[in-house]
């Protein structure tokens, strides 16, 4: 009730104040603006709620959050604080990829001080695992991964609070199970804050969590799993099943990035989720059947858990289903795997040209003398960039076009004062590296409309001088 509350003073008031300096990109699924500051409201109702529980009298049931150890909660709101407010300085800063990956790793060493480390893990079919050394190291990346993973499924309606719904749900029950009903209560808490927050951000959406709220997530996550899964001497695997959809979501993501040549930090629209819309899904549809399948797999971490003499085999259990999923979304990498890896060089060679002649438009636009020479200049990259249409206007009138019209195709715009260029890019085009070839576009066509607008100038001064020239004959 709390995070809801604070869900529509943020959406109607915070909002519209925060004047977001995001642009719209080409994976976006709305094209209407939607709020991004939904982690504001999440991450203080979880905290209030926090604070009003410390007060009730649940320590006379033994079930209170007193029972917990004092250093690791400070920690968990503490490691939850920092994480929220890098999310909170992205969303209204946009920080660079490095800047973001560095404040993770330094809040999860922070959070190791209070003693949120992996010493040993069980490791299914084999015995355990001792870290030594290795144990900061996999904390961390432990930490850093989950939340990356949460921060990069976050594209879809519902999607990543509804997924972070469905992790608690099971670590709820497993806290049940083992008798830890402070940890319980931890979880019903922020369980409770992610609730109020879907209700605003199931499909349709009227409000996103932004980096704010799935780096805070995306953190808890990682910490409880740590918490809750197994004593201090063996940490459990079984988070890797509980959190299968976002993991899996996104360590296949960075290996398909650098398969294709794409920087693994880099978006591309070509997640799970834009997979299940692409085979005509809704997003309804697409975000209910992901987490179906994030159902899925914590039913084979709560068999694995009960029956452990299974675990092995509820893992590999979990490798299949994440196969058949890949299959059925049809990723190249999973059904033709020869071709995807032998085939990789001339898309990197592409790639890279591209890149390089959108640098430098500005000098090669300026050697073109006329306008034919630029707009077939203009013409050749953008053919590069996978661009099926081209329409050039001047004062709403077309005074030149290529390529077949399409209404499937997603329709950009770009405009500087009375010239404007309209590109159509069908799907398997801007899929891929979305945002790296929406920034190029973008510098591209208003070093190009610029371009166009400096040699209607020359023939303008020309034309007055010809005309005082007459006029001096004249008399």
């Amino acid at each position: 009730m709390l995070s809801s509350v604070l869900m529509m003073i943020v959406l109607y008031r915070l909002s519209p104040k925060l004047q977001s300096r995001r642009q719209s990109y080409l994976r976006d699924q709305h094209i209407d603006p939607i709020p991004r500051y939904g982690g504001v409201a999440l991450f203080w109702g979880f905290i209030g709620a926090l604070l009003v529980v410390w007060w009730f009298p649940f320590v006379q049931r033994g079930l209170g959050l007193q029972f917990l150890s004092v250093d690791q909660l400070a920690g968990f709101c503490i490691g939850g604080f920092m994480a929220w407010g890098l999310g909170f300085a992205d969303d209204i800063f946009l920080l660079r990829a490095r800047w973001k990956l560095a404040g993770q790793v330094g809040i999860a060493l922070v959070v190791i001080e209070f003693g949120f480390n992996i010493h040993t893990v069980q490791i299914p079919f084999f015995q355990v695992l001792h870290l030594g050394l290795w144990s900061w190291p996999i904390t961390a990346l432990w930490i850093v991964g989950v939340m990356n993973a949460f921060n990069l499924i976050d594209g879809l309606d519902g999607l990543a609070s509804g997924l972070c719904i469905v992790v608690l749900t099971f670590l709820a029950t497993i806290c049940w199970w083992q008798g830890q009903l402070s940890h319980l209560l931890l979880i019903m808490i922020l369980g409770g804050a992610t609730l109020g927050f879907w209700s605003f951000n199931r499909p349709p959406a009227s409000i996103f969590m932004g980096d704010s709220g799935s780096l805070f997530l995306g953190f808890t996550l990682a910490i409880l799993s740590i918490w809750v899964m197994g004593p201090p001497a063996e940490q459990s695997m079984l988070p890797l099943l509980i959190m299968a959809i976002p993991i899996l979501d996104t360590t296949f993501s960075v290996f398909r990035r650098l398969l294709k040549g794409i920087p693994f930090y880099s978006a591309d629209n070509d997640h799970l989720h834009h997979r299940l819309i692409g085979k005509g899904f809704s997003p309804t549809q697409a975000m209910v059947l992901l987490l179906t399948a994030s159902v899925l797999f914590g039913g084979l971490a709560l068999m694995a858990y009960r029956l452990r003499h299974f675990q092995g085999f509820a893992f590999l259990g979990g490798i299949i289903l994440a196969y058949l999923l890949l299959y059925w979304l049809e990723y190249d990498v999973i059904r033709k795997p020869f071709i995807s890896f032998f085939g990789q060089v001339d898309r990197k060679k592409h790639r890279v040209l591209l890149i390089a002649l959108g640098e430098q438009i500005d000098v090669f636009f300026a050697k073109d003398p006329d306008r034919e020479s630029i707009i077939r200049s203009f013409h050749f990259w953008t053919e590069m960039a996978g661009v099926s249409r081209i329409e050039l206007r001047h004062k709403d009138s077309v005074v030149w076009q290529s390529g077949p019209e399409n209404e499937l195709h997603r329709m950009i715009m770009y405009r500087h004062k009375a010239w404007e260029v309209r590109l159509a890019l069908p799907e398997y085009s801007w899929k891929i590296d979305s945002d790296i070839k929406g920034n190029l576009l973008e510098k591209v066509s208003m070093a190009f409309l610029v371009r166009l607008e400096e040699l209607e100038r020359p023939s303008i001064i020309h034309l007055k001088k010809s005309l005082v020239f007459d006029v001096k004959n004249n008399q």
